[in-house]
């Protein structure tokens, strides 16, 4: 079942589906704010799309035509394109979910600020570590930097809950990005150039991918965040 061209579409499409279709219940009316969250990755997503290009033109990465619906642009494939929507719709679904079930929160700012703390540091020192490797050294600097300016910058109070939302969308990426990067298939759907990362793996997911998915997410929630204020200011 999963070796067909159209398995990364219906990877984007299992990911879509559950949350979709809870979007229009009440109690959490995600579609309310489809207008901030559409703006806010057309911002974001439009960034890391540039940036795919970039390094799947200069060999970081690339893709395996089996696996593919053979519909490219700008050489990324369509479900490429599908990822960078269907992720971080997903992950502000569980964001608001937690809104909803735990609207005191479990994270603490304290607590968050603390997690900030280890996280930047960690971030940076990896990133200037690893300068010779590009997927690596853009992954944490960047990261490095986007937590810098949302926790001790604009300190934004939504930040604790971003903590405890990334930990529960690791749950279904691990499960998608494992069959990109080539669980229980023949061979990989997303295929890495291993002089351009640390070479360590979580099964056959990158060590790198985990922190890239941590920056989409933060800056997408950061834009949403934003322009939901705005929406909100205006009812």
């Amino acid at each position: 079942m999963l070796e067909t061209k159209w398995l990364y579409l219906l990877l984007n499409l299992g990911t879509l589906s559950v949350p979709l279709l809870r979007s229009f219940e009440s109690r959490i009316a995600y579609y309310k704010t489809f207008g901030s969250l559409a703006k806010a990755m057309l911002i974001v997503s439009g960034f890391f799309l540039v940036w795919d290009i970039w390094f799947t033109e200069l060999g970081v990465w690339g893709f395996t035509p089996a696996y593919l619906s053979g519909i490219f642009l700008f050489g990324l494939p369509l479900g490429e394109y599908l990822f960078f929507i269907t992720v971080p719709f997903s992950c502000i679904f569980i964001y608001k979910c937690l809104e909803l079930f735990f609207p005191k929160g479990i994270i603490t700012p304290k607590l968050a600020g603390k997690i900030s703390q280890l996280l930047i540091p960690f971030s940076l020192a990896v990133g200037i570590i690893s300068y010779d490797k590009f997927y690596t050294a853009s992954t944490f600097i960047l990261l490095g930097i986007a937590l810098m300016y949302v926790s001790w910058i604009a300190k934004c109070s939504w930040l604790p809950r971003f903590y405890e939302c990334y930990p529960l969308a690791l749950i279904p990426f691990f499960i998608k990005n494992g069959i990109l990067t080539g669980s229980f298939l023949e061979t990989q759907v997303v295929w890495y150039n291993n002089s351009e990362n640390l070479g360590i793996r979580i099964g056959t997911i990158p060590f790198e991918d985990i922190f890239y998915g941590m920056l989409l997410i933060l800056g997408t929630l950061y834009f949403y965040e934003k322009f939901e204020a705005t929406r909100k200011n205006r009812l």
